[in-house]
């Protein structure tokens, strides 16, 4: 038999600390007091009451005075402001060191009138304040800003924000008036000579077992059907057996391009020889992209989206360094998911040697041209070659093309 207890139950709802905390922020919001404001009150009324009772008069004095400084900053905020605000910049992705701006077009609502209020937005880590001035009519206001190039990455641009309140910061209330814009900064990257691809038959592709109606590879003759195209009736043997036949052809495929970037932090001896290898990177993803080549780019951990040459630059633009990589580990990761590459470059830092660099490419298959690309800061270009493998020491952005060139000799 099953003895029944008496349970007490426990109280259902938020603890004290979560209650009290958001009832001070709803107060707040209300009333618009910052904590500055609080604590200037909250010392007035101290000094007030220490002062009453033990009959100081300066003490009344500076309560009275902290106290009347915060009823006279809750005057800022009666009202709200009626805007229309416009953020743009001038381009939505630039490359390291060109010149970024951007701009906020500021008017008030039909009828309203603004007596004046700071203007904040955000620029990445940084931030842009303005003095919106007293705004009536159709007047626009217009405030330039600019966006720092100088390091690759993604700058987040807003969202802007005015601040109605007292100029010593006692109280204010914030009105966000645009959404968030990115900014792209993408590496360097130079143009390289042609295709990189290294094959002859490339240049058309190659055969695969797959039949289309329409390619280059002549395979067959057959029946036609209705939606085939008439281009392709082959008129000798249509005369020959009195019923239309047509060509078809062995679907050409692209070589597929493969390239990885090792991310490892110990790959590279500092952050200026990382940036050069992602520009290496990138610059070869963008000769691939626009010779219309099958690409897959990966990082030591992860793969990069690469549906349009905007969206791959976009990508190089966030890639950071990892805990993890090495040449070894990056050909491996990179044959495991890529193992029908046509050709594969594996770029990595000075950290490994030339035969490093060489037995990691070499693990490739020998249908597959490997070449490995290793970046050196300052050194000069070098280039050996072993059977299907090539490796690249590249010690400047503008080495790149004469070492691709070198690579596909």
């Amino acid at each position: 038999m099953t003895t029944a207890r008496w349970e007490i139950p426990s109280p259902v709802g938020p603890p004290t600390g979560e209650v009290v905390s958001s009832l001070y922020r709803r107060v707040s919001e209300f009333l618009g007091l910052r904590p500055a404001g609080w604590w200037t009150l909250l010392t007035g009324l101290v000094a007030l009451a220490l002062g009453l009772l033990l009959r100081w008069v300066e003490l009344v004095v500076a309560g009275v005075t902290a106290v009347v400084m915060v009823a006279v900053a809750l005057l800022f905020t009666i009202g709200r402001a009626k805007l229309m605000v416009r953020l743009e910049t001038s381009d939505r992705s630039v490359v390291v060191g060109d010149r970024a701006s951007g701009r906020i077009l500021v008017r008030v609502q039909p009828g309203a009138r603004h007596l004046g209020s700071r203007l904040d937005l955000p620029v990445g880590a940084s931030r842009a304040s303005f003095w919106l001035p007293l705004l009536t009519g159709d007047r626009v206001e217009e405030f330039r800003f600019r966006i720092p190039t100088n390091r690759r990455g993604r700058i987040v641009v807003g969202p802007a924000h005015s601040v109605q309140g007292d100029p010593f910061g006692l109280a204010g209330r914030e009105t966000r008036w645009t959404d968030e814009q990115e900014v792209f900064v993408h590496p360097v990257t130079v143009p390289l000579p042609g295709r990189q691809i290294g094959f002859v038959h490339d240049l058309e592709g190659h055969a695969s077992s797959s039949l289309s109606p329409a390619d280059m590879n002549f395979h067959a003759l057959r029946p036609y059907v209705p939606g085939d195209d008439r281009r392709h009736v082959h008129w000798r043997s249509t005369a020959r057996t009195g019923s239309l036949m047509v060509k078809q052809f062995e679907e050409s495929r692209m070589s597929r391009v493969l390239v990885a970037l090792d991310t490892g932090r110990s790959s590279y001896i500092d952050d200026d020889e990382f940036e050069l290898a992602v520009s290496v990177a990138a610059s070869i993803v963008v000769q691939a992209m626009l010779g219309e080549s099958r690409l897959t780019v990966m990082t030591s951990d992860d793969e990069l989206a690469t549906a349009s040459l905007q969206r791959a630059l976009d990508e190089m633009s966030l890639v950071e360094t990892t805990a993890t990589g090495g040449v070894q580990a990056l050909a491996h990761v990179a044959i495991r998911r890529d193992p029908s590459a046509s050709v594969a470059f594996l770029i990595t830092g000075s950290t490994a040697s030339m035969t490093d660099v060489r037995r990691a490419a070499a693990r490739f298959d020998v249908d597959t041209r490997a070449i490995g690309v290793r970046v050196s800061t300052g050194d000069e270009l070098r280039n050996r070659k072993a059977g299907n493998v090539d490796v690249n020491q590249v010690g400047r952005l503008e080495d790149l093309p004469r070492a691709i060139r070198r690579s596909m000799q």
